[in-house]
């Protein structure tokens, strides 16, 4: 048929009463265009864009305005037949702490548990931290926990210690040592700026639950500028790596993050920070 101004309208589908062979629309719905249908499933990660402070927001405190903190957290995916005629609790609900009074973490890109001690704020599953760095790339925690978190009256953001897993690729670095010396350095000039005064520590094993496997870890001491809101003395920046084979073929070290405060009332030490290096285990 052709419409107004000699437009071809196209055939469209209606619908008729079987019984009295009349249409089941009225004439202007049967008329009307048909409506356009968008694909309503949200997109996998939204990113809130934050400026922090404390041992995951030392950003403001350095470095002309280079680095900046986010916080993200994922989308739920919808549910599938199968989740929706499951009638046990979630995964993550029945996992318990190795360490007798710790608390487990998980996360939902990394396929490993730690646990961490009880007066430690655990973040949802999805929810994501890390840093923009000056060179403008991001480096994330995913699986975080923080202690002391809000510790600093400027933000509720703020946190005495932080710690996540995060990544690094295969072919970035010559081994498992430098894997964890290089994720370090990344963070502390994510953190503190361009340069900033660190020394790096020595390197030493960490055995992990399953008896066969050993990680390595380093730690690297930052001194952040005194000028700024809530600043440490220092802060110990320590990554326990574990090897490719905890994760075969996935082509990246897994590495277990913590950034602690260091010279301050309370301070996490490095026998707890190994502690919970130890009680790294697949999910």
């Amino acid at each position: 048929m052709t419409g107004p101004g000699g437009r071809i309208d196209e055939p469209r589908p209606w619908f008729v009463d079987p019984l009295t062979g009349q249409p089941l629309e009225s004439e202007a719905e049967q008329t009307r265009p048909l409506p356009v249908v968008r694909d309503a499933v949200p997109p996998r990660r939204r990113f809130r864009i934050r400026p922090t402070l404390g041992v995951l927001a030392l950003a403001v405190v350095l470095a002309v305005g280079t680095t900046a903190t986010y916080q993200a957290k994922t989308a739920p995916p919808p549910p599938s037949a199968h989740d929706l005629v499951l009638s046990d609790p979630a995964p993550a609900t029945r996992i318990r702490p190795v360490i007798a009074g710790w608390q487990p973490v998980v996360s939902d890109d990394h396929p490993f548990v730690y646990d961490v001690p009880p007066d430690w704020k655990i973040e949802e599953p999805d929810v994501a931290i890390g840093y923009e760095t000056p060179a403008g790339d991001l480096v994330t925690l995913q699986g975080v926990a923080r202690f002391r978190r809000a510790f600093c009256p400027s933000t509720d953001l703020s946190a005495r210690a932080t710690a996540g897993f995060t990544t690094i690729d295969e072919g970035e670095v010559g081994g498992l040592a430098q894997a964890a010396e290089e994720t370090t350095l990344r963070w502390a000039e994510a953190a503190y700026g361009r340069s900033p005064k660190a020394e790096i520590g020595e390197t030493g094993p960490v055995p992990l639950l399953d008896g066969e496997t050993t990680a390595t870890a380093v730690t690297t001491t930052v001194v952040p500028a005194p000028d700024g809101p809530c600043p440490a003395p220092s802060v110990a920046i320590t990554a326990i790596a574990l090897p490719l084979r905890a994760l075969p073929g996935s082509g990246r070290y897994h590495v277990l993050l913590v950034l602690a405060d260091q010279e301050i009332p309370g301070a996490i030490a490095r026998g707890v920070v190994l502690k919970m290096g130890e009680s790294i285990r697949r999910e």
